[in-house]
């Protein structure tokens, strides 16, 4: 392959089809990331990971033999240490260096477990993602992040509790098995997230094209596009993709996305790395943090929205208040935190955003990367 711009356009093409095979398309999403990856390579791997499971069963498919080989024996783990690299959203390096994200590494599992005829499936679970499926005993999920640990619903709460700071409440919902779309989805927001961190907004652009690919009709890419054009500083293009997300948006979100918009139309900012929102200042959040961190962006939030509420309207009193939400964003990207919507601060988690809004008296909501402001979920 030459160029991203192609890979696309074959990731586009995949994804017409109506049954998506997941292995082949994590194993363009790998190209993504490597443009120059072999391909063949990771097949072969995969093949061979195959051969041992099904030697070690003396071809009888069962799941302690596939838990063994790749988990005991290769050594298949999470990567804590560099969790946010690019590169481990792509199979070939996860197969290559045997570390990964949960979705990679679940993906793997998942195409061993079916070549060898364990039926196994994809579980996005908020910040988390396991292996569930019919393989498994019933109410147990395998978690290759955790060295291919099983693990019950009640684990797995206490799991996505600790990534987020506090208890959260999962819904049997949340254990359902997720289709292979959606599991190309979310690995491809997650790249998406690590380029837009480094400032690689070319690279991020390219993951959300594929993700429209796999999602077409759905209005939140609009939503999603104009944001990352925001940041990329490409403001005219973001704000005709905003505006017409606003016009179908849930009410919550229309009026988050509309106060943004004004901003930019009036000057107020130019996009988040003008105001300060640039790879030095942006960061990563534990929630703790993050709540330590909330008295002060509400002080200076409460100020400017005071100060914005004195200002008399017309030509001059535009003006003002245009520098008065100017200042207010300085002030909190130089935080890390995230500008959403005029008075709405993200806070990035690693794993998705704890969300705050003006007035809220706390940090008490979150959502993931993919979802908006409409989708965010209560902390407990």
């Amino acid at each position: 392959m030459s160029g991203r711009s192609e890979i696309v356009a074959r990731f586009s093409e995949f994804a017409s089809g109506e049954s998506l095979d997941l292995w082949e398309g994590a194993l363009l999403v790998a190209l993504l990331v490597d443009p120059a990856e072999d391909l063949d390579v990771s097949r072969a791997r995969v093949e061979g990971l195959v051969g041992k499971v099904r030697q070690a069963g003396r071809g009888q498919p069962r799941l302690e033999d596939l838990v063994r080989v790749l988990f005991a024996e290769e050594g298949f783990g999470g990567d804590a240490d560099s969790y946010d690299d690019p590169a481990n959203s792509s199979v070939a390096r996860v197969l290559d260096k045997k570390t990964g994200l949960p979705i990679t590494l679940s993906i793997v599992t998942i195409e061993v477990g079916r070549r060898t005829g364990l039926p196994l499936s994809g579980v996005g679970l908020p910040g988390h993602f396991v292996v569930g499926g019919a393989a498994l005993p019933p109410g147990r999920f395998l978690d290759p992040f955790d060295g291919g640990r099983l693990a019950d619903v009640a684990e797995l709460t206490r799991r996505v509790s600790s990534i987020f700071g506090s208890p959260v409440s999962l819904s049997p919902d949340a254990f359902v098995p997720d289709s292979s779309r959606a599991v190309l989805l979310r690995a491809l927001f997650n790249l998406r997230r690590s380029w837009e961190r480094r400032d690689r907004f070319e690279e991020a652009l390219d993951a959300l094209s594929c993700a429209e690919a796999l999602a077409p009709g759905d209005a939140t890419m609009l939503r999603e596009r104009g944001l990352l054009l925001l940041r990329a500083g490409r403001a005219a293009e973001a704000l005709v993709l905003l505006e017409s997300y606003m016009q179908v948006a849930e009410e919550d979100d229309a009026e988050a996305i509309s106060k943004l918009v004004k901003i930019v139309r009036e000057g107020g900012a130019s996009h988040e790395r003008d105001a300060g929102n640039g790879e030095a200042s942006r960061r990563v959040f534990t929630l703790e943090q993050a709540r330590e961190m909330l008295p002060r962006i509400r002080e200076i939030t409460s100020r400017a929205v005071a100060q914005y509420a004195r200002i008399t309207p017309g030509d001059d009193g535009e003006q003002e208040r245009q520098g008065v939400v100017h200042e207010w964003v300085r002030e909190v990207a130089s935080f890390g935190a995230e500008i959403k919507g005029l008075w709405l601060v993200d806070f990035d988690s690693g794993a998705g955003y704890y969300c705050w809004k003006y007035p809220e008296p706390g940090l008490e909501y979150f959502h993931g990367y993919e979802e908006g402001f409409a989708g965010r979920l209560p902390l407990q």
